[in-house]
């Protein structure tokens, strides 16, 4: 049965390419525009000048037809030379699987976006929140739909999931990303022990529905989900994933970017107290999903099989035909591969395409006899299938190719790996070891999950820095299955030997059925750091030692620092916009079923909201609810049309009989409804264009003699530059401000934050153990 999917709006082409407008006319500020293009999937690039461009395909699915666009905006609109010099010949030009079952196309110029958005688009495909702080691209198992495992097609879940929360009020503005992943069975491909939310399918007496797991994670400190529930309804799937969303949006993190990830939310409050909390949240929109439901295309099924695996890359799925595995090194194609793998999927009579976590593709429901058919086009193109999702299938992230945050070339290790596994691909007893590669600590390689993990890191060798790489031994993403061992460090150059070295001692000292992990345990640290000795750096070797595989010039660590206080506080008054937004629409579900008191309690928790992200330009930030209405009153007196708005809030709240409440509710849903809007309008990301408008003369004002003093000890990031921006704001030009700061983030930020702001910080002093003072010089508007 076909499904339709609402993934593409134009309206969000036409906003980008209103605010690309703006940025480039001057009207939105880099820190205003940098969060806006994120949340198209538009990421800049460790080159200056160019972008990365990332086509959301939730559950991996693509169609021909949209193989062979991606095709042509790779050719027509990636490749393009850098603006900082940093590369003299234009790089090639390849559309990028992902680990995260999307398709990327890098070294794109910013005034090409618009157009290759459009072409996307006409195909309904998106970018949409692929990047930012959102509902990143919902993931599935490789061969979901069609595997003799599976108890249902997931992609249909996933599919649904994603276009449920695509432009959800809840997800605009969350502290920091949020995974999700659905799998068919127990085995459990779609690897939700390492995500925010997992679900796997399966049934319980006699019911289809799903496993859930929460708050899993890598980065440089890696956590196990949680088994958050044994067992829900397949029409429970919305209200557990808003639930953990509620938490995520209220809970992490927002001061400390690191640290805003669900597994630190549950670090904090115990595995007892996030499942708790879970409760508490789904209680409050338990009403709101009374009327959702499960999915007939779904397919559930009693599985017949087991997850199959075949050297050829051909393996039969539970219909009786066929699914061809690619394996694409390192997740590249170029534009005609592209179009290559679209032909063959016509040749083999379906449109039926996935990109897998794997950085691999798969061609569903191949009839047996057009299976040498597509196999001839395919090989024609460059492209194997042979081997796919073996151990030689080298997962890798872009490391320092392209990523800011890279310390090596992960790519380039990949690249070096591949023919010292040439006979080690054939061996049946290694079939199904991962191999994953990370080019800094963040795992974007996924190198915690892999019987054998690379992770790019810097270390000093007799007073030089040499790229090395931690291995990691033993891992896996299966949900309740441990994370692998970190290990010693080897020198870049090295790390290839290396991991191979580990490889042979697993192939020939393992038990009968031994994991890796299980091997890695009974060997221990010191067994394993054994095996790594003869690949430490020596202090006499290291000239040879300080070039990174595929760079011609020698290892540095070298990278732009910049402040983040001005993208927080536009985040801030963001994420309050969003979520009075969600209350709102959590209001109207509540009175669409008449539910007063609940749509009340959504309502007053909206103005609030509201409330406190006018306050944000003022500086404030109250903790205690109760005082942010008086505290707004006071502090935007003068501004007629936010004093309105909250005079008709208030008066509607006070005017509600709660005898008969529902004339009363309805009146505060339609107030509230307009001073959101207001605020939407006041905060919205692309400015109006405003004709004839002639530019404020320069400030000509003497500055003051005297320095002025803003004590802000006490006061957190960001607020503490928003006080210092607004009080700069009532200085002349010249005059100079000298603020104190507290140790820590503070003094680390605020000035960092000036400076990009155009302003001059002449000194920076530490005054006491715990304190700073900068002093800063106003040099024009801020």
């Amino acid at each position: 049965m076909a499904t339709e999917f609402d993934f593409a709006h134009t309206s969000d082409v036409d906003e980008f390419e209103a605010g690309y407008k703006a940025f480039k006319e001057g009207r939105m500020s880099e820190e205003r525009f940098t969060p806006f293009r994120l949340q198209m999937g538009v990421y800049g690039q460790r080159q200056e000048g160019v972008q990365m461009v990332r086509a959301k395909l939730p559950g991996g699915c693509v169609t021909a037809d949209q193989m062979d666009v991606l095709a042509e905006c790779v050719e027509l609109y990636a490749g393009c030379l850098p603006t900082d010099g940093t590369l003299t010949e234009a790089p090639e030009k390849v559309a990028h699987v992902t680990t995260r079952q999307d398709i990327q196309a890098n070294f794109v110029s910013l005034d090409d976006v618009p157009e290759f958005l459009r072409k996307l688009d006409a195909v309904g495909l998106t970018t949409r929140e692929a990047c930012g702080n959102t509902v990143r691209n919902v993931t599935t198992c490789f061969l979901a739909g069609r595997c003799p495992a599976e108890h249902a097609d997931v992609t249909i879940h996933a599919r649904k999931f994603a276009e449920f929360y695509l432009r959800h009020p809840l997800g605009q503005q969350f502290p920091r990303k949020f995974k999700v992943t659905f799998s068919g069975c127990a085995t459990d491909c779609g690897l939700s022990g390492m995500h925010d939310a997992g679900f796997i399918a399966t049934h319980k007496d006699g019911k289809p529905g799903f496993q859930v797991w929460a708050a899993g994670g890598l980065s440089s400190q890696p956590m196990g989900a949680l088994l958050l529930e044994e067992f829900i309804q397949e029409s429970e799937l919305f209200v557990v994933g808003e639930a953990l969303m509620r938490m995520h949006f209220k809970y992490s993190d927002r001061k400390r970017r690191a640290r805003a990830r669900m597994k630190y939310v549950a670090q904090r409050l115990g595995a007892e107290g996030f499942i708790e909390e879970y409760r508490k949240q789904r209680a409050v929109i338990e009403k709101t999903h009374a009327d959702d439901s499960g999915y007939g295309e779904a397919n559930w099924r009693t599985p017949t099989g087991t997850l199959p695996f075949a050297d050829s890359g051909v393996v039969d799925q539970h219909n009786g035909k066929s699914a061809i595995l690619l394996n694409l090194f390192r997740g590249d194609m170029t534009p005609d591969q592209c179009r290559a793998v679209a032909n063959a999927a016509r040749a083999a009579g379906t449109d039926e395409l996935r990109v897998t976590t794997e950085q691999g593709m798969v061609i569903c429901d191949v009839d047996a006899e057009k299976v040498d058919a597509a196999l001839a086009i395919l090989n024609a193109a460059g492209l194997q299938t042979e081997y796919a999702r073996g151990i030689s299938d080298v997962v890798a992230c872009p490391g320092t190719e392209t990523c800011r945050l890279g310390i090596t070339s992960s790519r380039g290790l990949a690249a070096a790996l591949q023919p010292l596994m040439a006979d080690l691909k054939k061996d049946g007893t290694l079939a199904g070891i991962t191999v994953k590669a990370s080019g800094c600590q963040h795992s974007c390689g996924r190198h915690h999950i892999a019987d054998l993990g690379f992770h790019g890191m810097a270390k000093k060798v007799a007073g030089q820095a040499v790229p090395h790489y931690q291995l990691h031994v033993g891992g896996s993403g299966v949900a309740g299955s441990p994370l692998a061992f970190a290990t010693d460090p080897v020198p870049a150059k090295y790390a290839p030997e290396a991991g191979i070295a580990v490889l042979n001692a697993y192939k020939e000292g393992r038990n009968e059925n031994e994991s890796m992990h299980d091997w890695a345990t009974r060997l221990g640290k010191e067994g394993i750091s054994e095996i790594l000795a003869p690949f430490a750096a020596d202090a006499g070797e290291v000239e040879g030692l300080i070039y990174d595989w595929s760079e011609n010039e020698a290892f540095n660590t070298k990278g732009n620092k910049k402040g983040e206080c001005a993208g927080a506080v536009l985040s801030m008054s963001d994420a309050l916009i969003s979520e009075a937004e969600y209350e709102m629409l959590i209001a109207r579900a509540h009175l669409d079923a008449m539910f007063w008191a609940e749509a009340l309690t959504a309502l007053r928790r909206s103005a609030i909201s509201a409330a406190r992200a006018y306050l944000v330009p003022y500086g404030e930030a109250p903790e205690d609810d109760a005082t942010v209405f008086a505290l707004l009153a006071s502090n935007a007196a003068a501004d007629a049309d936010v004093i309105a708005g909250l005079t008709a809030v208030q008066s509607a709240l006070m005017s509600i009989d709660l005898a008969d409440p529902g004339a009363g509710v309805t009146r505060l849903k339609e107030v509230q409804s307009d001073w959101l809007a207001l605020a939407a309008k006041r905060f919205s990301a692309v400015p109006e264009a405003v004709e004839g408008v002639v530019e404020a003369a320069a400030e000509t004002t003497e500055a003051a003699a005297d320095v002025v003093l803003l004590d802000l000890s006490g006061v957190a990031c960001p607020m503490n530059f928003v006080k210092t921006k607004i009080k700069l704001t009532m200085m002349p030009v010249g005059s100079q401000l000298d603020v104190i700061l507290d140790d820590g983030a503070p003094i680390e930020n605020v000035p960092l934050s000036l400076i990009e702001q155009g302003q001059k910080v002449l000194s920076k002093e530490q005054i006491s153990e715990t304190q700073w003072k900068i002093r800063v010089e106003k040099s024009g508007d801020i």
